[in-house]
């Protein structure tokens, strides 16, 4: 408001905070929980557990981990015996459950994360962005406040106005110089004349 004009600033596109690590992670913890047949659907929980912090994912990272264990125990205890067809088709059911459900709120969380990280305006520690704001003055023309961290303004040293000088007489030896060229012109003068008159008698 009080300093300099700024230049207009040209509107940047708006940059995704998805990088292709954010992208390879979605992607690993996505198809380690599809590819182990829902026996590691805790990690992508864990790791989103871990990201945001919150209670309810902690919650779901554990419920997800118990029922993957108690899979897991289920298909170990029962190895060698030949399962029911219900009991196949709860299993199988189970399975597709923590797999489809582990996955789809993984990747929908964390990519609502990565949307609330890139609206969020950047953070700099140090700077206090409620003093930031501008309030407008009352005052029309308020006294200029001084800068303390501006270098004082030095005037440039003077340099002194020399009068221009008053052109000088010429001196006896520049006279002598122009009679003795004034004889050297006149000597050729001559001389050209005397050898144009020669040169047509040829």
């Amino acid at each position: 408001m009080y300093g300099p004009p700024q230049a207009p600033q040209v509107p940047q596109p708006s940059k995704s905070p998805v990088s292709g690590g954010r992208i390879a992670l979605l992607v690993l913890f996505s198809a380690l929980s599809l590819m182990s047949c829902g026996f590691l659907a805790w990690a992508p929980m864990l790791r989103l557990a871990i990201v945001t912090r919150r209670t309810l994912d902690w919650v779901l990272f554990g419920a997800t981990f118990l029922v993957a264990a108690g899979l897991f125990t289920y298909a170990g205890v029962t190895g060698d015996e030949e399962a029911t067809t219900v009991e196949s088709f709860v299993a199988v059911g189970v399975m597709v459950l923590l797999v489809a459900g582990s996955i789809s709120y993984y990747l929908v969380t964390e990519i609502r994360n990565l949307d609330r990280a890139g609206a969020a305006p950047a953070f700099r520690p140090g700077y206090d962005h409620a003093a930031a704001v501008t309030v407008p003055s009352a005052v029309a023309n308020p006294a200029p406040i001084p800068n303390p961290y501006a270098r004082p303004v030095v005037p440039p040293p003077a340099v002194p106005v020399q009068q221009p000088q008053p052109p000088v007489a010429p001196g006896p030896r520049i006279d002598q110089v122009r009679a003795e060229l004034d004889e050297l012109s006149d000597l050729l003068r001559k001389d050209t004349g005397n050898t144009g008159e020669g040169a047509g008698d040829r």
